[in-house]
Parts: structure tokens; sequence; C-alpha cells
């Protein structure tokens, strides 16, 4: 990681793999809507929605280690980076609450922002996800999965911001 751009590159390729498909159920939502293939691609871009915040923020928090110590605590803070969980809203806060308990606070803030918004729909991606994963009735269409997509970016924007070694 000697590079000194921010975000990391892996988390850019996501976000690019992400939009592209964002934009495919997008467009294939303008022009058939009761198309079977359409709640397919939907199915994936929640799996791929919660998958990129699960990944960026790993990857977000690797490098924010990588940059901000050494030594024997960045191997031992890199150990505990390895394990990801679904991105639910708690597991999230307590990934933060690890490197800073003001920083789980202020998550926590944005999430509940707006009615909890981000909180409840963040929660409802990873359920869809889970369900999706085990072959249980889903029941999200095409639009909700587009808007989910975008709680992903906010999501993964607010870690983008706040874990940024160069500021």
């Amino acid at each position: 990681m000697g590079s000194e751009s921010w975000p990391p590159w892996e988390v850019v390729n996501l976000a690019r793999n992400l939009g592209d498909l964002e934009e495919l159920v997008g467009a294939i939502l303008g022009e058939s809507p009761g198309a079977d293939h359409l709640s397919w691609l939907a199915r994936l871009l929640i799996v791929r929605s919660s998958g990129y915040v699960e990944q960026s923020v790993r990857e977000l928090a690797r490098a924010f280690v990588e940059r901000k110590s050494g030594g024997f605590v960045r191997s031992f803070a890199q150990s505990w980076l390895e394990r990801t969980h679904n991105p639910s809203p708690e597991s999230l806060v307590g990934l933060l609450g690890r490197f800073d308990a003001t920083l789980a606070r202020e998550f926590e803030a944005f999430l509940d922002d707006d009615d909890q918004r981000l909180r409840r729909d963040l929660s409802f991606m990873v359920d869809r996800r889970n369900r999706i994963a085990h072959g249980l009735n889903e029941s999200v269409g095409p639009a909700r999965a587009v808007a989910l997509a975008q709680v992903a970016r906010e999501v993964t924007d607010w870690f983008i911001l706040r874990l940024n070694p160069l500021r």
C-alpha cells in the first residue's frame, strides 16, 4: 500500500462493479418492468450491494490500519480485520467501536438521521441478502434493489470519508 490515493483501488473497483450492475438493473427496469430476468438481476444487485459494503469497509479499515500503524500493532489489528461479518448496523458500529467509541457514536447518529432511514434500509438489505443466499422468499423488487444500492453507497461513502488516513 505505497500509494497515497484514497480510497484504496479495491474499493474503487468494487464501486465501479456495483455501479455497472445498478445501471443495468435501472435500464432494464425502464424497458420491461415485469420480466422474470429482472427479478433475478434485482436479487443479484441486493447481494452485490451488501457485499460492496462488507468488502469495502474491510478494505478501508485495513488500509487505515496499514497507513496509521506498524510492527506488532499493525499485525495484530490486521488479524482482527480478516474476519468479516454481514454489514448489519450493529456489526459496523461494533467494528468502529474497536477503533474509537466517538467514531461509533457518529456512525450511529448517521444511521439514525432522517427517522433511522439508513439503519432500517441497511438492516433490510442484509436481511434480504441472507434470505436470497438461503433460497428463501425475499420479496424485493428491482426498484427497491436500486434504492438499496444507493444506501450501500451512502454507508460506504461515510466510511471512505471517516477512515481516510490522508486527512
